[in-house]
C-alpha cells in the first residue's frame, strides 16, 4: 500500500489504534500512544511514531492480525520515507 499524505497516515494510524482499542490488545497499544497523543508533526514526532511502530513489530507480532501487520511494515515505510537519512 502506498500511503500518499501526512493525513492518509494518520487516517490509516487512528484505524488500527481504533481496532486495538475495540479489542483490548493493551501492548501494542501501550507502545503507540504516548507517540500518536503527543504527534506534532516535526521530526521528532515523525522519529517517535517509527520507534513505537517497530517496537510493535517486534514486539507484539503474534497480538496483530496478518492485515495489522502488513500495515504496521507500511506505515513504518512511510516514516523511513519522510526522516532524513543520515
Amino acid at each position: 500500500m502506498s500511503i500518499g499524505s501526512n493525513a492518509e497516515f494518520l487516517e490509516i494510524l487512528t484505524r488500527l489504534i481504533e481496532g486495538w482499542c475495540d479489542r483490548r490488545s493493551f501492548r501494542p497499544l501501550s507502545r503507540i500512544l504516548a507517540a500518536y497523543l503527543s504527534f506534532n508533526g516535526m521530526t521528532d514526532g515523525w522519529g517517535e511514531l517509527g520507534v513505537a511502530l517497530k517496537s510493535i513489530r517486534a514486539l507484539d507480532r503474534g497480538q496483530l492480525t496478518p492485515v495489522e501487520q502488513a500495515i504496521v511494515d507500511d506505515l513504518i515505510g512511510a516514516v523511513d520515507g519522510t526522516l532524513p537519512k543520515k
